[in-house]
């Protein structure tokens, strides 16, 4: 079978490298002879959307829309104009031109985006990233990686498998900027590296890393630059440290040159203008980025470098990069599993997602039928995967299916019979592989072919080992033939068997990756099916064995869910951020009068002009600063999901510019365990009108916005919903649109309906950890569950009729609690007004007292002198007792 060997995004990626250099430049402003940065905030979007236009006219609408469409909620908006929608009225000179990647020269045109796109905001963020970590001194800044950028950009957001693609795309472009390449299979005319020249290259990293003798491991490392005459250890330096930068692990470090003297922002001018980052006229170097505290492990580098990487969700965490072939060619998988268990469709379902890369497979079944095979392989790959270019609109383009019956009765002839046909394969492979000119791209893979051997044990069966010790030994001698025979093809082979054959165990010691499914059905009326892949084995690479969620049904294709434990440990190499306290919300200082609540209701109908503002900043409560994690917890139900809004939807000001208000809208993602998406809808709603009188110095266009992950009682395992948060914040940093705020509300419902998750004491631990690492305000709600008492209480010396309330919370939250405290910045209780003991007083059952039990970096309020207090159907603070109003 021939093979094609092609690069994914082949046609976009140097164009789209080009143009990002081109948009770097317009972070700087020329006047004269002088050149200064421009904050990435204060760039017009349209500046840095010219620069990609293009897209729109060389790329198919539904084949890369993750490239040139907007979101569902219009905060990003398509690169595509009114007037690029009909590209054959363009004019000649401008449609060549946009052919060839060229950028439109006036921001201004109607072939220019104005509004945000997600290229230009993907770019932005970068920025500000990199800006904030910058010394800012004069001699120096840090910038994002340019093929970070494209990389972010190639990948679909709410499919993590398609960043195999972009990644295999920019390593293969820095392969052949620096002319080296890992040693595979298939020919190129580049000069070869090893493992043992990429590690002395890591060694030196590590080294400058490390504190030492007048080191803080914050040293500078120079970039080696491509050039004709460079040492092959001095271009896989250049090769890892490019790498390490797209991957975010380091910083590009920009500094003056001879030819751009005056400044970084002259050398970042010269940047653009050269559009090319290994040139000599720009002196790079690489710094390590503040939070990282340590390089990826040396392992994971080696998959991601010589492996094949895999574009299926999880399998990254999983195999930790990729899978590593021997270095003598060729992987042999066992997959085992018992009828149902999905064997078949995740080989299936592998073979499509690697067809992206040219990579074809052979299947062979004596069992199956052709068709079934072909209609089952068609539903395995995500839509959105199967839309792009480069993957094979129908399954024979990519899938040979023979089917065989063996008429051998005896099992030494049915394995010979089974070794000869794969060693027929294996020189045909041989033949093909060394033709020249089908890897012409110099695409970096192990192998251009996978074989897929469907039911083993229904060739070698239970009678294999039950002959005798003589024919044992030439049975077993041709199953190890045959093991060798399947390395010799150089290709990935997989093979399928049951699980109820006793050799089931002795193939596991002669393959390199052995993998076991199991299909669970429960008899819980609450729960379902789960499927699981237990990795035992990967013998050529850094793995993460154990069991791991496999899923099959759906549109999403075939997809793991690793186990949390391992997604932590990549996460591992960043340390956990301490609050921002430069940014800071005052939404606990805006309070009005007791008087004024009626007046401010939501949707009263007073008549009361919109104009009239009732609050001022009293500073009774505390400053919660950004990337803070605040618990909210109290009695009963005060409306802590609003106040949890509240806080996340609030503007926030920055005090090293005079407490000027930051007008970017904040984005807020709530994990709820108690209501559906439209409560929280509803009170979002309601927050903008108070929102709109608390601060009446807000732009119009201030649109907070807001996902809501419901999740239902039952089952829910912590591993799925750990992977859930996760590829959600991913996904919405890699859509240019990141969260500012995620909302956890209800977790006290966790020990009432969630089962799993109440088993798995260190879940909140590690979720919070994971929060922890990003740039991220975490708002977790917890409720005391309390219960009304009957019989008439004393009036309250307010004059109303209080309600007594009876604690039914048991000690199986206490854990939860306990570490909720330890990980918070912001601890605050939400109560009815009065409490003692376990009766409970209030003046209304709309009003509750607020205190601030702990605060990171300021005085707590006394709550004595300054009581302050929160209307949960107003959804305002205020600071005086409150009559009898209701």
């Amino acid at each position: 079978m021939s093979t094609n060997i092609s690069l994914p995004y082949h046609d976009l990626a140097e164009k789209l490298i080009r143009s990002t250099l081109r948009a770097f430049g317009e972070f700087v402003e020329q006047g004269g002879d002088k050149y200064s940065f421009i904050e990435p905030g204060n760039v017009p979007d349209a500046k840095l959307n010219r620069h990609f236009s293009w897209i729109a006219v060389v790329t198919g609408e539904n084949q890369v829309r993750h490239l040139r469409g907007g979101s569902a909620d219009e905060a990003l908006h398509p690169l595509q104009t009114k007037t690029l929608r009909n590209v054959s009225k363009l004019a000649d000179k401008v449609r060549k031109a946009l052919q060839r990647g060229d950028s439109i020269l006036d921001p201004e045109s109607d072939l220019v985006q104005e509004n945000p796109t997600r290229i230009s905001r993907i770019i932005k963020n970068a920025m500000e990233a990199t800006f904030e970590e910058s010394t800012r001194r004069e001699d120096a800044i840090n910038i994002p990686s340019p093929y970070q950028i494209v990389a972010d950009f190639l990948t679909i957001p709410e499919h993590p498998g398609s960043r195999a693609y972009a990644l295999l795309t920019m390593r293969t472009v820095l392969f052949q900027r620096f002319g080296a390449m890992p040693k595979t299979v298939l020919k190129h005319n580049y000069d070869e590296f090893t493992v043992q020249d990429l590690e002395a290259a890591y060694t030196s990293l590590l080294t400058s890393m490390q504190e030492r003798y007048r080191s803080r491991g914050q040293d500078k490392l120079d970039d080696p630059k491509p050039r004709a005459d460079s040492s092959l250890s001095s271009r896989v330096s250049g090769i890892l440290r490019h790498y390490l930068a797209m991957t975010s692990v380091l910083n590009l470090r920009l500094k003056p040159s001879d030819r751009y003297p005056q400044s970084p922002a002259h050398a970042l001018f010269g940047l653009s203008e050269l559009c090319d980052v290994h040139s000599a006229a720009i002196p790079l170097e690489f710094a390590r980025p503040q939070y990282l505290k340590s390089p990826t492990e040396f392992s994971e580098l080696v998959n991601s470098l010589w492996g094949i990487p895999i574009p299926i969700r999880g399998a990254d965490t999983i195999f930790r990069g990729g899978l590593n072939f021997a270095s003598r060619g060729g992987l042999v998988c066992a997959l085992h599993g018992g009828a149902g268990s999905g064997k078949t469709a995740l080989a299936l379902g592998l073979g499509a997602a690697l067809s992206g890369f040219g990579i074809r497979t052979l299947f062979l079944t004596a069992e199956e039928d052709a068709e079934d095979l072909h209609s089952r392989a068609a539903s395995l790959l995500p839509s959105r995967i199967r839309n792009l270019p480069f993957v094979p609109d129908n399954s024979h383009d990519w899938l040979r299916i023979s089917r065989f019956e063996l008429v051998h009765e005896e099992e030494d002839k049915r394995l010979r019979y089974l070794s000869d046909l794969f060693e027929e394969i294996a020189s045909a492979l041989e033949a093909q592989n060394c033709t020249t000119d089908e890897n012409a791209d110099g695409i970096p893979l192990p192998c251009s072919t996978m074989v897929v051997l469907d039911g083993l044990h229904e060739i070698a069966t239970q009678a294999l080992f039950d002959t005798s010790q003589a024919d044992s030994k030439k049975i077993t001698d041709e199953f190890h033939r045959f093991i060798e025979t399947c390395r010799k093809l150089r290709a990935l082979v997989v093979l399928t068997t049951g699980t109820d054959w006793r050799a089931d165990t002795s193939l596991d010691y002669l393959v390199d990756v052995a993998m076991r499914l199991s299909h669970e059905t429960e008899s819980d009326i609450g729960s379902k099916p789960h499927r699981y892949m237990t990795l035992s084995k990967a013998r050529h690479q850094l793995c993460s064995p154990g069991t791991h969620g496999l899923q099959i049904a759906g549109d999403k294709g075939v997809r793991f869910t690793p186990q949390m434990n391992y997604q932590l440990d990549r996460m591992s190499i960043w340390n956990s951020r301490l609050p921002f306290t430069d940014v800071y919300k005052q939404t606990m200082q805006l309070t009005c009068r007791q008087e004024d609540l009626r007046l401010i209701s939501v949707g009263s109908g007073t008549g009361v002009s919109k104009d009239l503002n009732f609050f001022r900043n009293k500073k009774v409560g505390v400053e919660l600063y950004r990337g803070s994690n605040i618990f909210l917890n109290g009695e009963g139900s005060g409306g802590k999901a609003g106040l949890a809004l509240k806080i996340a939807t609030a503007p926030s000001f920055q005090k090293s510019t005079n407490n000027t208000l930051i007008s970017k809208s904040e984005k807020v993602l709530v994990v709820s365990f108690l209501y559906p998406e439209e409560y929280y809808k509803h009170i979002l709603g309601k927050l903008k009108v108070v929102r709109n009188r608390e601060y009446p110095e807000l732009p119009r266009d201030y649109d907070p916005r807001m996902e809501v992950m419901h999740l239902y009682p039952g089952h829910l395992k912590p591993d799925t919903l750990y992977s859930k948060i996760e590829w959600a914040l991913r996904a919405s940093l890699l859509s240019g649109d990141p969260f500012t705020t995620i909302v956890i509300d209800g977790i006290h419902n966790v020990f009432l309906q969630f089962p799993e998750i109440e088993k798995q004491s260190l879940f909140w631990p590690q979720l919070f950890s994971l929060l922890r690492t990003r740039s991220l305000t975490s708002i977790i709600t917890h409720t005391l569950l309390s219960v009304r008492m009957s019989g008439r209480q004393k009036p309250n010396s307010f004059g109303a009729q209080p309600e007594a309330y009876r604690t039914v919370d048991d000690s199986r939250s206490d854990p939860l609690k306990h570490a909720l405290v330890l990980k918070t910045d912001f601890r605050i209780e939400v109560d009815p007004k009065e409490l003692s003991g376990t009766q409970m007083e209030v003046s209304s059952p709309h009003t509750f007292r607020v205190e601030t039990h702990s605060a990171i970096g300021q005085p707590m309020p006394d709550p004595e002198k300054n009581p302050l207090y929160w209307s949960r159907e107003q959804l305002v603070f205020f600071s005086e007792p409150q009559t009898a109003l209701f």
